[in-house]
């Protein structure tokens, strides 16, 4: 099935009018992320704009500002469906065991004040992965931590016990 692009012109920085050609799975995806917010598609556009000044592809960032907020959206609902008062998963993983954690920013702090860090990982824009190894008085287990740096989201914490 071939791609199918539509171009739509507008105001976006104060320099003229912008052209931006994305599939029309694009524009559905941004339309409804602005309804979602009541406010018009260039609204949304214009405020991520706004964030990258100077940036050159404007195209280029409307599209990952885009993946970003409906990953983000997709990760919320992931939590709320599964919020069970607890932060530790139930159900034992074939992988991982019982040892995936989800974390607020509280929690993700006292995880990794004494933890020994491996790696740092902040070259993805939307997360900071983080692997190393927990401070005994947690038990002392490998982890990997994935935190998000979106705003009052919940961080990802794996951190199975290994038997060795």
């Amino acid at each position: 099935m071939a791609n199918v692009f539509k171009v739509r012109t507008t105001e976006l920085t104060g320099t003229g009018r912008t052209s931006l050609r994305f599939e029309e799975t694009t524009w559905a995806a941004i339309d409804a992320l602005a309804v979602n917010r009541g406010i018009r598609w260039q609204d949304w556009a214009r405020d991520v704009i706004a964030q990258k000044p100077g940036a050159p592809n404007k195209s280029a960032v409307i599209r990952a500002a885009l993946a970003d907020e409906l990953l983000a959206e997709q990760f919320t609902a992931l939590a709320e469906e599964s919020a069970s008062g607890t932060a530790e998963l139930n159900e034992v993983h074939k992988i991982v065991g019982t040892g995936y954690y989800r974390l607020d920013d509280d929690q993700l702090a006292s995880e990794l004040a004494d933890a020994s860090i491996i790696t740092k990982d902040d070259s993805f824009g939307s997360f900071v992965l983080h692997i190393g190894r927990r401070s005994t008085s947690y038990g002392g287990e490998s982890f990997v931590i994935v935190e998000n740096m979106l705003k009052g989201h919940l961080h990802l914490m794996i951190a199975p016990t290994v038997e060795s």
